[in-house]
């Protein structure tokens, strides 16, 4: 099977995917209440709002399809709600609805149209400057009033030259599928199930989570230099993605963290990863340094914006409004849907990708996104209250 082809395991686990998430417009309504993120929106005294999209259709849909190849494949029961998966992190630390969105992501206007900017990094709110070509007073301030004057592709087109997470609304197309897969015949095959989790946050530790509950010993690797900040942004929901499964704090800056990296990504029957590809590649831990030892794996790809743009930062918020997900209020002003719902959904994707596709004579790349996710949640239709 080359680059992109749909295997036929895909095609079975598409066909329920799309079937479990053809409902109507109440079920999707009560899909979306079942998130707890009522707040946004429909905890508002006023009519009228248009959610795009069914993230919450989405996620419960991949959550029984995943339960079910958890039956078929791993002999597990694996009672599982997507919808109540979305708004996991916002009700373990306590979230208030109306704001579950990060608080350093907003909806911004543009010459025409809108566009999201989350500066969710000290180093973020550094580039601003630079992002408007001038000294900055007030950085949000300074932004509107700069990206008001300017088309929002050209706006999303200078933030992402300077590595900030933006995206113009509506930007990914809705994929043919929620993943991709390639694979080829490995020259040695694999006898167990580890899971080595490289990525962070959420939509990478969540998939390992997941695996991990169909029976995989999942590793959950942290440089020491740069450990997870989802350990003081949310300490109950980061421990919750690592009950029963080992953390591994390495120390990437020295040889012998490499090679004791080098050597745990090789063992892995499963690697997760949500990094730019040269980062990996810089610690020697990329695809193309491990895959070529031939050991049947499975390689999980996560990126904000697909493979085509491997160097794009994409965060839950804004790769969300890339693919469309956005609540629009009686005026037409555009808000969040919820809590980075692009992160979870693809956590729920990656998951059911490796578990519908994982074989032990195979090596095999599967490629998300969270804008492919959302921009899939986005197509599914649109919730109305």
């Amino acid at each position: 099977m080359g680059r992109g082809e749909v295997s036929a395991v895909d095609t079975e686990v598409l066909r329920g995917l799309r079937h479990a998430a053809s409902v109507g417009p109440d079920q999707a309504l009560a899909d979306w209440l079942a998130t707890g993120l009522a707040g946004d929106p429909t905890r508002s005294s006023t009519t009228g709002w248009t959610a795009h999209g069914r993230p919450a259709t989405l996620a419960r849909a991949l959550a029984t399809t995943l339960t079910s190849v958890a039956a078929e494949r791993f002999d597990t029961a694996l009672p599982l709600d997507g919808a109540e998966l979305l708004g996991r992190r916002a009700r373990l630390s306590a979230i208030d609805p109306e704001g579950a969105h990060g608080p350093d992501a907003r909806l911004l206007r543009a010459a025409d149209g809108w566009w999201s900017l989350n500066l969710a990094r000290p180093s973020d709110v550094e580039l601003v400057p630079a992002l408007v070509e001038d000294q900055v007073d007030a950085a949000w301030t300074d932004v509107e009033g700069w990206s008001a004057r300017l088309p929002a592709q050209a706006v999303v087109d200078r933030a992402t030259m300077l590595g900030l997470p933006a995206s113009r609304l509506g930007e990914t197309p809705v994929p043919a599928e929620p993943w991709r897969t390639s694979s080829a015949p490995a020259s040695t095959s694999s006898t167990s199930l580890r899971v080595v989790n490289l990525g962070s946050l959420w939509a990478a530790p969540l998939a390992a989570h997941l695996l991990g509950r169909l029976g995989a010993e999942v590793v959950h690797v942290e440089s020491t230099t740069r450990p997870d900040a989802s350990r003081w942004g949310s300490p109950a929901f980061y421990d919750e993605l690592r009950v029963g499964a080992e953390v591994r704090s390495i120390d990437v800056t020295t040889t012998s963290g490499r090679a004791a990296l080098h050597a745990l990504v090789s063992s892995a029957d499963v690697v997760v990863e949500a990094s730019r590809p040269r980062a990996l590649e810089g610690l020697g831990v990329g695809p193309g340094q491990v895959m070529p030892d031939g050991r049947a794996r499975t390689w999980l790809q996560i990126t904000g914006h697909g493979p085509e743009q491997p160097h794009r930062v994409g965060f839950g918020d804004d790769a969300a409004v890339a693919g469309g997900l956005v609540v629009v209020d009686r005026d037409g002003l555009p808000g969040f849907y919820g809590d980075a719902v692009a992160d979870p959904l693809t956590g729920l994707v990656g998951a059911l990708a490796v578990a519908a596709n994982h074989d032990q004579q195979r090596q095999t790349v599967m490629q998300a996104s969270l804008a492919w996710s959302a921009a899939t949640a986005r197509a599914a239709g649109d919730v109305s209250g």
